[in-house]
């Protein structure tokens, strides 16, 4: 290799390909250095091309098998691929096994619940021992649901945590209701009472027991739901020594504390913090004194049957009670479900949202319940009134506590979770025709795509997808007309809407900002309908340059737009072996050899492409019309300015743009990577130089 060639190889690595330490070179970095002129042996390893669901998908149903494609022939043997549950440490069964071909592993999945998977792979190429790593996530079922929440022990509520829960709450419920009673409504209850006594047992072994299943089933230590059951436990216990005294208002001043320490488990103190802990301890603590006190009521109601008027006496203190206590009971959930469902629809495409409305049905019955005993049994002076309705009201109460026990073991879809959720999964995948381009605005790095009635817009730092990111769009149809357009976030640096675009060019100018980068503007020109993929493109344009006796270039680097950019001239070398060294020229000794294609004999209509010069084995899946939804490269005809080609890298992300000359060699490229825009000039020193193509389009210079 010359002089000139090697150093501007290593010029190249220096300033322009920064590829992320997994998956991110090989065939990828192999080609970018082709379609830019970069010239060095690249290491093969063997990445991700393509998946079956693709990296974004939402499904409504989990797969039985997940096929993963590769850049080339993998050792299948030393393939391993592992699926989890993302948000927790639940891992999905798996079995790997041989796809199609030599570059294609399946896997098959065992029991696969809804939720978002994050698909973890490793492979050795079988080319030369080289090992690649790197993962992708989907989502099946409700997105909303489909992370748990902090407090979640698994994907399903924990039958011993939720009996622990319902025999806690039902003993805090007796004890401290009762205290209440004795202290405001019947002077006959005292702490030594039976039901009292039974509540704070009830209330300590139920702490107990959820601590002792939360030490059982850790990984080691005290977690923070361990120390917290402990606490309400030990609450507990004082409080059954406190009773000793005979006094109420100690017992049930511990008794509130043990409901704060157990309240500060719940869903909406894991998420909103301070203030969500107070509105759901005060929801804990009030629902339990109300749930108490009725139940001492209804043994009232058997108790004084024979005493009418002192009966109704009790039942009018315990409505001036109950009231107060139903009101804020109300209004402490109302908050706390506020701040726990991202959204409305969180209420029925969730099973927290579900069982929130359960509950909150059956809190409506128990009102209805108790305005008919204050309305028709205490208004009216009827006893047999109380002893029918009253029950009635205490057994909706008694079931109310049991949904509230599966919700507290219950993970609920959280703001915070449909972010994080969002974040891993990115927008979800297009489909059918896509119209892409990419740009440098400042330091940030653009890409617009645009089909299945969707615009996209990603936004990245030189590091990947850039946090807070911000985006202004205007739109110019092709009949002129300005449309502001005003896209929703769909994760990090993420943004899109429902669009469908006119037939024609359209002009995306787009306004970018991320704390800590330079932003700026860019226009994109997307033509639609764009033209159908045409894979096999990008063969035709090596085995042309392959017989190039001589080819110089001129290149311009640039990092940030609104800075400096970089010049360099490069002196010729010849086409064929400047093509040898990239994955699809072919061998080197053979200048011109067009790449092995065969249809798919087996499986979804497809190409075989086989390349003896690198050597590789590459299969294409194509759609119904011939496209190539999904597979790297990605090649469309340049629709306008052409001719050329457009290749998009999504694995890299790259994005690509070949224009030709009228003989089908390259003149000039455009090269938009993470952090970087890459512009090369192509001369043939050999021939007259070719005519310039047609004026570029924005989006597309």
């Amino acid at each position: 290799m010359s002089d000139a060639l090697q150093g501007r190889t290593a010029d190249r690595s220096r300033r322009r390909w920064r590829w992320p330490g997994r998956g991110g070179i090989g065939l990828t970095v192999a080609i970018a250095w082709l379609l830019t002129m970069g010239a060095g042996v690249a290491s093969a390893h063997a990445f991700l091309v393509g998946s079956d669901p693709p990296q974004g998908a939402r499904l409504a149903h989990a797969p039985s098998v997940i096929t993963l494609s590769f850049s080339e022939r993998v050792v299948t043997s030393a393939t391993t691929v592992s699926v989890r549950l993302a948000g927790s440490d639940r891992r999905v069964p798996t079995a790997v096994e041989p796809g199609g071909d030599a570059s294609t592993v399946r896997v098959r999945l065992g029991a696969a619940p809804k939720g978002i998977y994050v698909v973890s792979w490793q492979d050795i190429s079988a080319e030369d021992g080289h090992q690649a790593l790197g993962e992708f996530a989907f989502a099946v079922g409700p997105l909303s649901g489909a992370l748990p929440a902090p407090a979640q022990r698994g994907a399903a509520p924990n039958p011993v945590r939720v009996a622990a829960t319902v025999l806690f709450l039902v003993g805090l419920a007796l004890a401290a209701g009762g205290a209440v009673t004795g202290l405001v409504v019947d002077r006959s209850v005292t702490a030594t009472s039976m039901p009292i006594r039974a509540g704070l047992l009830a209330s300590v072994v139920g702490a107990a027991v959820a601590f002792f299943d939360e030490v059982r089933s850790g990984a080691g230590g005290l977690s923070h739901v361990a120390l917290l059951s402990a606490i309400a436990a030990l609450l507990a216990a004082a409080a059954m020594l406190a009773s000793l005294a005979r006094r109420l208002l100690p017992v049930l001043v511990v008794l509130i504390g043990a409901g704060v320490a157990w309240a500060a488990d719940s869903h909406p103190a894991l998420v909103g913090g301070s203030v969500a802990l107070v509105v759901n301890a005060v929801h804990l603590v009030v629902g339990a004194l109300w749930a108490g006190s009725l139940a001492f009521m209804v043994a009232g109601v058997v108790r004084y049957r024979a005493e009418r008027a002192h009966l109704m006496e009790i039942t009018r203190r315990y409505a001036r009670l109950a009231l107060p206590l139903v009101v804020v009971l109300g209004a402490a959930g109302a908050l706390s479900a506020l701040e726990t469902l991202p959204s409305w629809s969180s209420l029925y495409d969730s099973g927290y949202g579900q069982l929130l409305m359960v509950k909150s049905g059956l809190f409506a019955v128990a009102l209805a319940l108790a305005w008919l005993s204050r309305r028709r049994g205490i208004g009216n002076g009827e006893p047999v009134v109380l002893r029918r309705v009253l029950p009635l009201e205490a057994a909706v109460v008694a079931v109310i506590l049991v949904v509230t026990a599966v919700l507290a073991d219950t993970g609920p879809p959280t703001k915070e979770q449909s972010a994080r959720a969002q974040a891993l999964l990115g927008p979800a995948p297009l489909r059918g025709p896509v119209a892409r381009a990419a740009g440098l605005a400042g330091e940030l790095t653009v890409a617009v795509a645009v089909g299945s009635g969707q615009l996209q817009v990603q936004v990245y730092d030189p590091n990947g997808p850039a946090p807070a990111a911000r985006v202004g769009i205007d739109a110019t149809y092709p009949d002129g007309k300005d449309v502001g357009l005003f896209p929703r976030a769909c994760g990090t640096g993420c943004f899109a809407q429902s669009a469908t675009l006119p037939a024609g060019l359209t002009h995306l100018n787009l306004d970018v900002t991320a704390p800590g980068w330079t932003g700026g503007s860019w226009t994109a020109g997307i033509d639609w309908p764009p033209p159908a993929t045409a894979p096999l493109l990008l063969g035709q344009v090596v085995a042309t340059m392959d017989k190039v006796p001589a080819v110089a270039v001129q290149e311009t680097v640039t990092s940030n737009t609104t800075g400096r950019s970089f010049t360099t001239e490069l002196r010729p070398i010849s086409g064929a072996k400047l093509m040898s060294l990239e994955p699809y020229s072919g061998d080197a000794d053979q200048p011109g050899l067009i790449p092995d294609v065969q249809p798919l004999a087996v499986g979804r209509p497809g190409l075989q492409v086989y390349l003896p010069g690198t050597p590789a084995w590459i299969t294409l899946w194509l759609d119904a019309e011939g496209h190539q939804p999904g597979l790297i490269p990605d090649v469309q005809p340049l629709a306008v300015g052409g001719p050329g080609l457009q290749v998009y890298l999504p694995g890299t992300p790259a994005w690509i743009t070949l224009w030709l000359d009228a003989e089908g060699r390259l003149i000039r490229d455009r090269v938009v990577d993470l952090g970087h825009l890459i512009t090369d000039t192509f001369t043939y020193p050999s021939a007259p130089p070719p005519s310039p193509p047609g004026p570029p389009t924005a989006g597309n210079p």
